[in-house]
């Protein structure tokens, strides 16, 4: 063990350890792993096998530990949490929503996008922190052009994604956009009313080839 935890300092450029330091500091992670990480990793493997064999939510288990104690807990899992967005379309935490926007121009893409999720409208497109579209901005006097170059545009522009690069493997062939929506506007909506921006829209996965 000496001579393991050695060799590792020594990959990652750290300093080495006498035997007794080794002792020590192995004398506190051992008896850890033979308890709590041993219980865990054995709920755990229950859970999976329970998965493996397409056994009902009910007959799964939330576990609750503590050996100090000792005390286990058992629960049956909740269901996630859905948020109802229109009267046709709900969506969870977990959700992603992918399009395909292979060399597809933005307008075209978002386009796509309200055609397979009927009754949304795409008001703004980030990535990260990073913006690509504001509705407010874009629809602002005299941004007219700078509007329709943007929605002209592909993801692979705005992002200045190199496509070689996606080709060969060494980047990821989609990304994921956080977007905003609104319901689109009924009939009988009231001049001038503004629309308001939903809660709980997933993530936009767009394929780029």
């Amino acid at each position: 063990m000496h001579a393991m935890a050695n060799s590792r300092a020594a990959t990652y450029k750290l300093e080495p350890m006498d035997w007794l330091q080794v002792k020590l500091k192995a004398g506190r992670i051992v008896p850890a792993m033979a308890t709590t990480t041993a219980a865990i990793a054995g709920l755990q493997a229950l859970e999976l096998v329970k998965l493996a064999r397409g056994t009902k939510k009910a007959d799964h288990r939330n576990a609750f530990l503590n050996l100090a104690v000792p005390i286990m807990q058992a629960s049956e899992p909740g269901d996630v949490l859905k948020v109802k967005l229109t009267e046709k379309i709900e969506a969870t935490l977990w959700d992603r929503w992918e399009v395909d926007g292979a060399n597809l121009p933005l307008k075209e893409l978002l386009a796509k996008f309200e055609a397979k999720y009927e009754g949304l409208e795409v008001r703004d497109v980030l990535r990260g922190s990073t913006p690509l579209y504001f509705h407010a901005i874009m629809n602002a006097p005299g941004r007219e052009k700078e509007r329709e170059q943007t929605l002209n545009s592909t993801i692979v522009d705005l992002l200045d994604i190199d496509l070689e690069e996606v080709t060969k493997g060494e980047i990821e062939p989609y990304v994921d956009l956080n977007i905003t929506c609104v319901v689109k506007a009924a009939a009988d909506a009231k001049p001038g009313e503004q629309p308001k921006i939903l809660e709980g829209v997933p993530l936009l996965r767009a394929r780029l080839v």
